[in-house]
């Protein structure tokens, strides 16, 4: 169950907080970790906080950046309490837990930033969806673990109660493809001077997060690069 969702930790400071993760998902039934640039990793605090879950520690992933450790993937979902900083679409928990129940035949990251400061701008902009957990008004810093615990317990519970929709199979293009047509994208736009040094970090901005709504398909992506082919032939003519 839930071999298809990876629980993504970014810059994680403390190594106690990643065996801390590894216990909240392994009671949950989820065993896919990655981590991003940890601090400190593998670390006996780690395998000490694990409690008997240390086989989720040892099959997790390490990679140097998150462009690299969500390139597989088809849909992004990053926990974060700004939510209102960027266009990009929020989900509630109870919808993102429906969401990502819907379709078992897609690949989920659900993505946690540092103990810190939580998941930067850039690393938001990766992301088709944004979660924010609702806390109480005069303290809303949760701990890393334990905001993992409340995803990965909601999804455990409701998949329990319902019974799994899986809808027709649709092959969703990949994170890595769709960042390889957004660069080529850009870069066209650089070529035909429709950035500029002004407009360039918006019009960046608006890009990623209109094309992640788009929900796009790998043949959808292949068209798309062929236009923009396409149109560098013309230009070059």
């Amino acid at each position: 169950m839930f071999s298809n969702v990876h629980i993504v930790l970014v810059n994680t400071s403390h190594p106690g907080n990643i065996g801390s993760t590894a216990r909240a998902m392994k009671t949950m039934g989820f065993k896919k970790l990655i981590l991003v640039n940890p601090k400190e990793f593998p670390s006996e605090k780690s395998n000490a906080l694990a409690v008997g879950c240390t086989d989720v520690l040892k099959t997790a992933k390490v990679f140097p950046s998150l462009d690299v450790a969500i390139g597989s993937s088809n849909i992004n979902i990053g926990l974060s309490a700004r939510t209102r900083k960027a266009s990009i679409p929020v989900l509630s928990v109870d919808d993102c837990v429906k969401y990502v129940l819907s379709n078992n035949s897609l690949k989920y990251n659900i993505i946690f930033g540092s103990e810190a400061s939580g998941l930067s701008n850039s690393d938001l902009l990766k992301c088709d969806y944004i979660v924010s957990i609702p806390t109480y008004k005069d303290y809303s810093s949760l701990n890393l673990s334990a905001a993992v615990q409340l995803i990965t317990y909601e999804l455990y519970q409701k998949s329990n109660i319902h019974k799994l929709i899986t809808k027709k199979s649709t092959s969703y293009a990949t994170t890595k493809e769709k960042n390889y047509f957004i660069e080529s994208l850009i870069d066209l736009m650089n070529e035909t001077n429709f950035m500029s040094v002004k407009n360039s970090k918006s019009l960046t901005k608006k890009i990623h997060i209109l094309f992640n709504k788009a929900n796009l398909e790998s043949d959808e992506v292949n068209m798309l690069l062929g236009m923009i082919n396409s149109i560098y032939k013309k230009l070059n003519k």
